[in-house]
């Protein structure tokens, strides 16, 4: 089964330096059949991820693993 990764440019981070960056920030790595499949997959899993605010629509993954 593929693997995703799921990212987002949504936020920022903050550095040891206390400075606020905009960066990439990971949201997690699923299994799916299909993007879709893993997308509902990490919703269900990360429930931080709506409650904290993050867009679906800048939401954007990238496979890692392929059977």
């Amino acid at each position: 089964m593929p693997v995703f990764i799921f990212y987002t440019d949504d936020g920022y981070t903050i550095a040891p330096n206390n400075a606020e960056l905009e960066n990439l920030q990971i949201l997690g790595i699923e299994y799916g059949e299909t993007k879709e499949e893993a997308l509902d997959n990490l919703y269900k899993n990360n429930d931080w991820i709506i409650a904290n605010g993050f867009s679906e629509s800048s939401i954007r993954s990238y496979t890692i693993l392929e059977p």
